[in-house]
């Protein structure tokens, strides 16, 4: 049986010397049948001097030089150059478990499903040591693969610990018109044609964490603002679906963890107006919240404290909310 071919879609912007060693785990994945489409995003430091002299030497890399289109964007861009039956995404300054790809299309194709994901494993200096074995195979059916992205920890927001089948982008522009929480919204977009996610035990995705990356960088209004639309489509996208109240209950939870992270800032002033919106909309649905089989006990004792005490609200946020930006 001929093996599936596989497109790595790799965004090059600026990733200095963390680039090569990107390309490198790429070109050493397991997976034969595989091809790499670098975009190099507009970048001005010589990464597409990486690129291309990388290319040169493995016949299955092609570069893609341009200005930068932002991350939609330029993944957009190589997407519409890949030849691969699945695609997956990866950005320039992190790196591949060398068994990412065969893990992911060995998890698609034995549980007959367009899809799967492996663990993300963050780091900062020296990578992660890869584990040899994969783990336990998850299966879950639609909707419970839309749900588990909304609730379940396990199924991160990322386009990069996944594995598409190509036919799941048909009919779906890939685009976003926000550039915070843009890869929640495209996987929930693409998710939705598929019957369901292989989940694979496998860290095989190591995010690298260095001062440049978003978490180190100050809070926007944007960030807030941004986050709380892609929460609210998603909400809207689900109405009369199997996913209505769990959808509501995840648009709940982003108010919450949007909030704390107001209270959580040495100097709150510049989000007064946003705090005030969203102190609203926490109080409003705050009955609805408490009947949600999606949320949480601790998060329902979170809401309760959050309408009625804000400084105890961001104690407990610290405690109770984890980051999934």
């Amino acid at each position: 049986m001929e093996q599936p071919l596989v497109t790595a879609v790799v965004l090059a912007y600026n990733a200095g010397p963390y680039l090569f060693p990107c390309l490198q785990s790429v070109a050493a994945q397991t997976w034969p049948a595989l091809e790499a489409v670098v975009v190099n995003n507009g970048s001005t430091d010589g990464s597409g001097a990486v690129c291309g002299a990388f290319a040169a030497k493995d016949p299955r890399f092609s570069v893609l030089h341009g200005t930068n289109l932002g991350s939609t964007g330029g993944r957009a861009k190589g997407l519409a150059a890949a030849k691969g039956d699945y695609v997956f995404f990866v950005d320039g300054d992190d790196l591949l478990h060398p068994h990412f790809v065969q893990t992911l299309v060995e998890a698609c194709l034995s549980a007959s499903l367009p899809a799967a994901a492996c663990r993300v494993l963050p780091f900062s200096g020296q990578p992660p040591v890869p584990a040899i074995e994969a783990g336990p195979l998850q299966t879950l059916p639609a909707p419970a693969h839309l749900n588990a992205l909304l609730h379940n920890k396990q199924v991160e927001y990322s386009l990069c610990n996944k594995l598409y089948h190509r036919s799941l982008f048909a009919g779906v522009p890939f685009s976003c018109p926000v550039r915070y929480n843009e890869d929640l919204y495209l996987n929930w977009l693409l998710l939705k044609n598929a019957a369901g996610l292989a989940l694979t035990g496998l860290g095989g995705y190591f995010y690298r964490q260095h001062p440049a990356s978003i978490t180190h960088r100050p809070l926007e209004a944007a960030f807030l603002t941004q986050q709380q639309w892609v929460a609210s489509f998603i909400r809207q996208d689900a109405l009369g679906t199997a996913l209505e109240r769990s959808s509501e209950a995840f648009y709940y939870e982003k108010l919450l963890y949007l909030d704390s992270m107001i209270l959580r800032q040495p100097d709150r002033r510049p989000f007064a107006a946003l705090h005030k919106d969203l102190q609203k909309e926490l109080r409003s649905g705050l009955r609805s919240a408490l009947g949600a089989p999606g949320l949480s006990l601790p998060l329902k004792l979170t809401a309760l404290v959050a309408c009625g005490c804000a400084p105890a609200y961001a104690l407990l946020c610290r405690a109770l909310l984890t980051d999934r930006r």
